[in-house]
């Protein structure tokens, strides 16, 4: 049975050689695509080989970052004109406002100054107006008083002459009424004596008729002289009087000169209030505002140049991981030779069981 031996050998040789070489074609080829893919990726990313100018991917990416850079550049310094031209503009605007509002607020102090200085005419007609109405006031009070003492002179006057005129006719009427009383007493006498009266009896009925005319006269004496008394008494309270009235008058008078003073005073106050409201109705005097910052450039970013990158080394080449065939073959032989052993001694100990 050495034949099966020696087939399983030359059987396993045989395979272990065409194997191993067949598998040895496999990885070669395996490591020369895998060569190949990495010089195309590497040339893809980073450029030729053999030579240190980057390019493929690589370039593109540094090409894209610089470009990007420039329009970020671009961008950001076109941005900043515009915050620039923007903060000129309100600059400008700004300072328009307050060119505005401080005229604004000229215009409103120059109307209140000329509201005020119209008003202060007003008032200063106002008071002259006053000051004419208490001056006719003030005067119609003096001439009232001025007429009122006329009269009441006047009065006295018209009353004296009448206490005179009265005394006058008291006197006329005594002188009278004494001249009829010696004329009817002579008038007596003359009768006695025409009746042929004689002696003594006539001479006492003539001294009975003197001493009754002079008694009748001394009566019309003292009614004269009590008449007189009378008017003299009249008259005392009638000048009494006089001296009250014009009293009255002095007082009337100082009344009338302290109520114009007085009203003078309260319209010399109200005017002087009414200029100290026209004066506080003026608006305070504007001041302008401070001006506003001018603005200034803004500040431009610095920017770092975009890195420029190297090539990297060139990929290394795969090696494919090859075997000795005739070492394969022998061993395979001998694993053939081990298995024709092996299937030698299964028949063997088939037959012997038999």
């Amino acid at each position: 049975m050495a034949w099966i031996m020696g087939i399983g050998a030359a059987l396993g040789g045989g395979l272990s050689f065409l194997g191993t070489q067949s598998s040895n074609r496999q990885n070669k080829d395996q490591a020369r695509r895998e060569n190949e893919y990495q010089d195309k990726v590497y040339e893809f990313k980073y450029g030729e080989l053999g030579t240190e100018e980057i390019g493929g991917e690589l370039l593109r990416e540094y090409d894209f970052a610089v470009e990007g850079l420039d329009i970020t550049k671009r961008n950001n310094e076109a941005n900043l004109q515009f915050q620039e031209e923007r903060a000129i503009e309100r600059y400008d605007y700004d300072m328009g406002i307050r060119a505005y509002e401080f005229a604004q607020a000229n215009r409103l102090y120059d109307k209140s100054v000329s509201t005020a200085l119209q008003q202060q005419s007003f008032n200063e007609l106002a008071t002259q107006a006053a000051n004419t109405d208490q001056d006719r006031l003030h005067h119609e009070q003096l001439i009232s008083l001025s007429l009122d003492e006329t009269q009441t002179l006047l009065n006295y006057g018209a009353a004296a002459a009448g206490v005179g005129l009265k005394k006058r006719a008291s006197r006329a009427a005594a002188v009278g009424a004494a001249q009829q009383q010696r004329v009817s007493t002579l008038k007596t006498i003359g009768a006695s004596q025409a009746r042929g009266v004689s002696g003594r009896t006539a001479a006492r009925n003539i001294q009975g008729l003197l001493a009754e005319s002079r008694a009748r006269q001394d009566a019309i004496v003292d009614k004269l002289m009590f008449d007189f008394e009378a008017s003299d008494q009249e008259l005392f309270k009638m000048n009494q009087q006089l001296v009250m009235d014009q009293v009255g008058f002095e007082f009337s008078r100082d009344s009338a000169k302290m109520s114009d003073t007085a009203a003078r005073s309260k319209i010399k106050a109200q005017s002087l209030q009414a200029a100290i409201n026209a004066a506080a109705s003026i608006a305070l005097k504007p001041q302008i505002q401070p001006a506003m910052p001018k603005p200034i450039a803004l500040p431009r970013p610095e920017y770092q140049d975009v890195y420029k990158p190297v090539k990297p080394p060139e990929p290394m080449e795969s090696v494919a991981m090859t075997q000795n065939p005739f070492l394969a073959g022998l061993s395979g032989a001998i694993s053939g030779a081990q298995a024709g052993l092996s299937i030698e001694s299964a028949v063997y100990n088939k037959n012997n069981n038999r």
